[in-house]
């Protein structure tokens, strides 16, 4: 026979832990700011680089938009993520694709969120009530602004969601 000495292989798989994986049909409302002085959002053309790259991500079926809002330090928006892709994907994707080519996104977006919450769909109601409250509650604090030129709000809400 072979005077080779017998091999023994090991095979081990990572089981996926689930953190990262999205949640079938579960809606999450995020808000994610701007960094510190950084006025980028209050100039419409990077309000639009922002609706620009929301969008695309939805037309290439990463994500379903629910509703969002677009403010001079922020973005708040209610996302259902599609096709595999996770939290961590939108959330890069909004950022790689908002800021102009070759700038560094932590000049532009604070890489902590500002609020995370996940909302099963028996919750859906309530979400879309406290959402709608937040808007007009931000809505309001941008025309009381007085100093300087009015602030930039832009609201999205998808017509299938509304009820």
């Amino acid at each position: 026979m072979s005077d080779l000495p017998a091999i023994q292989v090991s095979v081990v798989q990572e089981i996926q832990s689930g953190y990262s994986a999205p949640f079938r049909e579960m809606v999450y409302e995020v808000s994610l700011r701007t960094a510190a002085y950084s006025d980028w959002l209050k100039k419409i053309n990077g309000a639009h680089r922002l609706l620009q790259a929301l969008l695309q991500g939805q037309m290439m079926g990463q994500y379903q938009l629910l509703d969002f809002i677009i403010q001079p330090d922020g973005l708040f928006t209610r996302v259902t993520l599609k096709n595999g892709s996770s939290l961590s994907d939108f959330l890069n994707w909004v950022k790689e694709k908002s800021i102009p080519a070759g700038e560094p996104s932590r000049t532009f977006w604070n890489d902590e969120l500002q609020w995370i919450k996940l909302v099963p769909p028996d919750r859906l109601a309530e979400s879309t009530r406290l959402f709608l409250q937040k808007a007009e509650s931000l809505h309001r604090e941008v025309h009381l602004t007085e100093s300087g030129p009015p602030e930039l709000f832009f609201f999205y809400r998808d017509q299938r969601f509304t009820s």
